[in-house]
């Protein structure tokens, strides 16, 4: 008998083993496959800003970021990225892809310890499909770095106040400051663990281990302090964000269900979200009834880090501050809303058999799985079909297929610079013009400090050239309008022209 038990137990460890590799594997797959649909779209200001900015050393990046809104931490990884695998746009956003992925296997292993392996199955493979993960593991920027924090910071917290061991809790410190090394919202994270932690009782809110730990988040961010009262200072945050209203918490949902604003999400989608909340609710409420203590305690940190985030972010932006809510500032909660739709998954599954003549709970479970299956098709789509914030890579692309070797490419001001120059080549150099460009914004400082492929004077680069190509925006005049730049339109005529619905390249020589 004993021996039966055993192989019993070595049988279901064994299995245990197994699928706590396999699933987070699966789910990794799927994330990525899905991230990579788009890894070669074109560039935006916001990735030009990252991808220009790793083109200085470690001081340098310090020194830039602290004229912008955000600390350096991801720049550094970045620099350190690009330098391994390549200074590409698919090499480097991959790098957000790599974060997605650490995510989900973390939140994977958390689930595990909360809730048991089928449910973490079930919640992790659910969670990569989600449209807010996928689409911020699409781009060249730190948000799938902060949800891996967060979640990596959770974990371990959880392990800290289970075991009561110091290591956690000093792993715990430094995981908290890398967040705030990375980005300030993450603070928001460290806010919702600390009203989980008061209010399941789990210690007193100043226990000593767990004061330990803010302040050795805070001594280990003390470096960076003089920076952020900078910031502060110097600039105004949030003036191209707008006031939020009472369709603000309405796309927030719509936009980590499906992403898509509440406005476009009309019709028969109306439904399908409703399908994917009422019975997500209905079987989380009963899910928690079931819950011993120990379940009781991850579904409220799980609860605290889908909700508190997002209403905090919400009230600080109220009058008189100046609003700040942006979704993708809290992708760590917009992501685990779909753990919670996992979870009402699981549950609605795994307790078919003890409400087989419940018909409530088969209706429930029908809206369910098509509420889910329809956000799930619709946020994908949605995602691979979005429209890229930037638009620069065809033209550019299309410019040095015709044009001759050494043939520069100059970009009208220092917005599309930005973008252009990335695609760069030493045959089919791209450059921006220093009189051309606006110094306004701290994101713009990194041209004048590095200065890569800038002209200093145009008068001499004419001079120098026979043949340029002019890259401009296409505004409402025809395509043959007139050169902006008296010195262009004095020193060359137009030879030809390429054109989309954004951009116009003319192909110049000498008169």
């Amino acid at each position: 008998m004993v021996k039966t038990l055993k192989k019993l137990n070595n049988g279901s460890t064994r299995k245990t083993m197994i699928l706590s590799v396999v699933i987070p594997l699966i789910s990794c797959i799927v994330f990525m496959i899905f991230c990579m649909l788009n890894l070669n779209s074109t560039i935006w200001f916001d990735e030009s800003y990252s991808a220009y900015l790793v083109r200085g050393n470690f001081g340098e990046i310090w020194n830039m970021t602290s004229m912008d809104v955000h600390p350096p931490f991801f720049y550094f990884l970045l620099k350190i990225w690009s330098n391994i695998f390549g200074y590409t746009d698919f090499s480097m956003r991959f790098m957000s892809v790599f974060f997605g992925a650490m995510t989900l296997i973390f939140l994977f292993h958390l689930l595990k310890r909360w809730f048991g392996i089928k449910m973490a199955s079930i919640a992790t493979i659910i969670t990569a499909f989600s449209p807010m993960l996928i689409r911020y593991g699409q781009e060249m920027r730190m948000y799938t770095l902060v949800a891996f924090i967060v979640v990596a910071a959770t974990y371990v917290l959880d392990l800290a106040l289970s075991t009561k061991k110091t290591k956690y809790y000093i792993l715990y410190g430094i995981l908290i400051s890398l967040g705030m090394w990375t980005h300030y919202f993450t603070a928001i994270a460290w806010i919702a663990h600390i009203v989980y932690y008061k209010f399941t009782k789990r210690g007193k809110i100043f226990d000593k281990k767990m004061l330990m730990a803010y302040i050795l988040g805070v001594v280990l961010f003390i470096p960076w302090m003089p920076s952020l009262f900078k910031q502060v200072v110097e600039v105004q945050s949030g003036f191209w964000i707008p006031s939020i209203s009472l369709v603000t918490p309405v796309d927030y949902l719509s936009q980590s269900l499906m992403y898509s604003e509440a406005g476009y999400a009309t019709g028969w989608l109306v439904l399908i979200a409703l399908a994917a909340i009422i019975p997500t609710i209905y079987f989380v409420l009963k899910f928690y009834k079931e819950q011993k203590k120990d379940g009781k305690y991850g579904f409220w940190f799980l609860i605290a880090l889908v909700a508190v985030p997002p209403s905090i972010l919400i009230i600080l932006s109220l009058p008189p501050l100046t609003s700040m809510f942006i979704d993708r500032y809290i992708l760590y909660s917009a992501m685990l809303i779909w753990t919670v739709i996992g979870l009402a998954v699981f549950y609605a599954i795994s307790s078919m058999k003890q409400h087989r003549k419940d018909n409530k709970h088969k209706i429930a479970l029908v809206a369910l799985a098509v509420g889910v299956i329809g956000c799930v098709v619709t946020g994908i789509v949605n995602v691979t079909n979005r429209v890229p914030e930037g638009f620069v890579k065809e033209t550019i692309l299309a410019v040095q297929a015709i044009s001759e070797e050494n043939e520069p490419i100059l970009m009208n001001n220092e917005w599309n610079y930005y973008d252009a120059v990335f695609y760069s080549k030493d045959k089919h150099p791209v450059y921006g013009v220093d009189e051309w460009i606006n110094y306004q914004y701290g994101s713009i400082f990194p041209i004048r400090e590095f200065r890569y492929n800038l002209i200093d004077d145009i008068n001499a680069f004419v001079d120098e050239h026979q043949k340029i190509w002019y890259v401009t925006d296409l505004n409402d005049a025809s395509k043959e309008s007139k050169l902006e730049h008296e010195i262009l339109s004095d020193n060359y005529r137009i030879v030809t022209t390429i054109a989309d619905d954004r951009l116009v390249a003319f192909e110049l020589e000498k008169k």
